[in-house]
């Protein structure tokens, strides 16, 4: 074992500990044991898996939400965005998803993305909330567009973001200081979100919880 000081019988209930997890499981067999994780390549989440995922809820924001935040994908001909509520345990809900038609490059579609940043979303209690922080792509466009609506926005609520080319980057690379045209041009490791996604949907609920 990787770690000589630790008894066996730790590293077995260590091991059982990671059960159902695998983001657990790939930690413990890289550092406990001093082995490379391999990664099953096409290991994706069933259909049913998903589907039994799936929660119905009376007020567009559940009450669980505590947190507001969007993505906006860049299309030559339109902007499309989705609105994710967030709670404990970084539990998430798809709260809004909006397709904004019209040339990137336009201001009137600007404009209409514009109008879907600032649209606020009620709670069952009647309260209103506005989506906190947006993460907008810039691949397949001029991304200088991205860039002013961060500047017209907030620095820190509209982030222009590319994906990152290397695989086992960090999920966000937010730098510490802005770029050349004065924002935070922010790195995702686009195959590291998406095995955390995945490794989400093997996890099972625990007792009552949906």
């Amino acid at each position: 074992a990787y770690s000589p000081f630790t008894t066996w019988v730790q590293i077995v209930k260590d091991w059982m500990k990671t059960k159902g997890d695998t983001g657990k499981r790939k930690t413990f067999v890289n550092t406990t044991l001093g082995e490379t994780w391999e990664a099953k390549i096409g290991e994706r989440p069933d259909a049913e898996v998903m589907a039994e995922r799936k929660e119905y809820y009376s007020a567009p924001v559940p009450d669980r939400v505590a947190y507001l935040t969007a993505g906006i994908d860049s299309q030559l001909d339109r902007y499309e965005m989705r609105v994710w509520g967030w709670g404990p345990g970084e539990e998430s809900w798809l709260i809004d998803r909006q397709i904004i038609m019209g040339r990137h490059d336009d201001e009137q579609t600007l404009l209409r993305v514009d109008e879907a940043i600032n649209k606020t979303y009620t709670r069952r209690n009647g309260a209103e909330m506005s989506v906190s922080r947006i993460c907008w792509d810039t691949g397949g466009i001029d991304p200088t567009i991205v860039y002013e609506r961060s500047k017209k926005h907030g620095l820190f609520r509209v982030i222009p973001i590319k994906g990152a080319s290397v695989y086992g980057k960090p999920v966000a690379s937010m730098p510490r200081k802005r770029n050349k045209n004065g924002v935070y041009l922010t790195e995702i490791g686009t195959d590291t979100a998406k095995e955390q996604i995945y490794n989400r949907f093997t996890l099972t609920p625990e007792g009552d919880e949906p």
